[in-house]
């Protein structure tokens, strides 16, 4: 009988190299504005209150990628990851499952790599501060991953609970050569930081434009529902370039599209994609302002990021 491998946490985390990772997703992103992927929008149903996706995509070269995720915001008064996901990489001529693997390693790895191709594409300079707004689970791989791209002096983090920012702090310390300090004001880190990293399950704008000093790149990867903002009109209004992971899902999907394009302080037009920037069919940044990427996350990014580790593995074995 056939046996699907099944990979777990400490195997996923073993196995990738961020910038290998980095580069396989600006090549994913190409593939997807180009429309040489399948990628249907993604199945949202709430649970008890709780957030759950099905997300799907095919990628030439990669297979079919199925993932099942959940934001459960309690799980850390229980001792658990707020997201919790599983991936499956598919086949796609025969059907025939091969692997499953933890998708919330994955899904860490896959969003910093795709937030470290925005800085990369967006806002290109070495040096200078990176500020992070959440010191979660999501935040520490947001850091490594920005690190790789930016090599920033300073990083700045801040949490609303002061422990959380303090801890990460230290922990990163000894592992980066940058000076990294907690702060106790969201309004200094957005004034002192040239690339800004939201990693939050804020309700509420977090990312703020009246403070922002440009030039200044801000990523916001909280505020996956049309009723939630992280970043203000303020910062929409400033922004030279508003780049998404994707036109269609983020214009359905995060009240940082939905209510700006209803407000009209935004137009579809405007959003640019990740991929498309990548390909040079539009600007990353064009002067010395405000940059923004706002990213959903999309199948394609999984599927991507799950193939690379389903080779990794076969590589290893050989």
């Amino acid at each position: 009988m056939y046996q699907i491998p099944m990979i777990g946490f400490e195997e996923v985390e073993s196995v990738i190299d961020p910038e290998e990772l980095i580069e396989e997703i600006c090549e994913c992103f190409k593939l997807y504005s180009m429309k040489r992927t399948v990628t249907p929008p993604r199945t949202v149903m709430y649970v008890e209150g709780n957030w759950w996706g099905i997300m799907t995509s095919y990628i030439p070269g990669c297979g079919v990628g199925v993932k099942v995720v959940s934001v459960i915001p309690d799980n850390p008064k229980r001792g658990l990851r707020t997201t919790q996901a599983l991936v499956t990489i598919y086949d796609h001529e025969t059907g025939l499952p091969l692997i499953v693997m933890d998708g919330t390693s994955l899904t860490a790895h896959r969003t910093a790599a795709t937030t470290a191709a925005s800085i990369k594409f967006m806002w290109r300079s070495k040096g200078g501060t990176l500020g992070l707004i959440g010191a979660g689970f999501q935040g520490r791989y947001q850091v490594l991953y920005a690190y790789k791209v930016m090599k920033p002096d300073r990083i700045l983090i801040y949490d609303i609970v002061k422990k959380a920012s303090e801890r990460l702090s230290k922990e990163l310390s000894r592992k980066l050569d940058a000076e990294i300090k907690s702060v106790s004001s969201l309004k200094d880190l957005l004034e002192g930081s040239h690339v800004v990293i939201e990693a939050t399950t804020c309700k509420e704008p977090v990312i703020i434009g009246k403070y922002l000093k440009p030039p200044a790149h801000v990523i916001s990867i909280g505020a996956h529902t049309p009723t939630e903002r992280a970043i203000d009109d303020d910062t929409i209004r400033l922004a030279e370039v508003y780049a998404v992971d994707s036109r269609e899902a983020t214009s359905k999907e995060t009240g940082d599209v939905v209510q700006p394009l209803k407000s009209g302080i935004l137009k579809l037009e405007d959003l640019v994609e990740l991929g498309e920037i990548a390909l040079g069919l539009r600007p990353g940044r064009v002067g010395k302002g405000i940059t923004i990427f706002k990213t959903v996350g999309i199948a394609v990014e999984d599927t991507c990021a799950a193939y690379y580790v389903l080779r990794k593995l076969s590589r290893k074995a050989k």
